[in-house]
């Protein structure tokens, strides 16, 4: 299945699928000619996000399948991205800078990618949204909602 041109890779947890997560999915696909975005699943997701998961890894799915951006989307249920990057030959890996990149490159597999000659590209983080800020946010703001 591997590929002409730039195939890309974008994984994250998109515990609800936001602006800033659109965004990057966005330029990441603007970057590259075929987009892989995985999505990371509850088990493994539980164990290194602080928080607890608002959607489980069927609804996350889903809603980054809606988007109709990427060309893929798969589920990765571990931190090994390596037999995705070998069966679509990927090129370019996407993260945004709320990483910084050595760390990222280790948590990626710096080996699997060392070896697949991949790219990597530090997308700017869309300013002032969070993931946990949103949701402590799920409450409408005072004033809003107001009969």
């Amino acid at each position: 299945m591997a590929g002409h041109g730039r195939t890309g890779y974008l994984a994250g947890v998109f515990d609800y699928c936001h602006e800033g997560h659109v965004n990057i999915i966005r330029r990441a696909s603007g970057e590259c000619d075929v987009l892989i975005v995985a999505v990371v699943a509850d088990n493994f997701a539980s164990r290194y996000k602080a928080q607890t998961l608002s959607y489980n890894e069927q609804w996350r799915l889903a809603a980054v399948e809606a988007l109709d951006i990427a060309q893929h989307v798969v589920l990765v249920d571990n931190n090994d991205h390596e037999p995705f990057y070998r069966e679509y030959g990927v090129t370019h890996l996407f993260h945004g800078t709320d990483w910084e990149k050595e760390p990222y490159i280790d948590f990626m597999g710096r080996a699997a990618i060392d070896r697949g000659n991949i790219q990597i590209v530090m997308l700017p983080h869309t300013p002032g949204i969070s993931s946990s800020q949103l949701r402590e946010r799920e409450m409408p703001a005072p004033g809003e909602d107001a009969d």
